[in-house]
């Protein structure tokens, strides 16, 4: 499957805040990935929802993330 990543502000989140978050998640399989990001959405106030776990998916980026 290869490495994917996602960046906090790159995610089209709707809360107040989210665009400040530095925060870049990444891992060796897109089940690892989600978990991570549940668990740093529901700091950020998201709920642990499919809608949210389909968004998030669709975000994922291939590879390792940029410097």
């Amino acid at each position: 499957m290869g490495r994917k990543y996602i960046r906090c502000q790159d995610f089209p989140g709707d809360l107040p805040g989210d665009e400040h978050c530095s925060t870049v998640l990444s891992a060796d399989s897109e089940e690892e990935l989600l978990e991570a990001v549940i668990k740093h959405g529901i700091m950020h106030g998201y709920a642990n929802t499919d809608d949210f776990r389909e968004k998030v998916t669709r975000a994922f980026k291939d590879g390792n993330p940029p410097k």
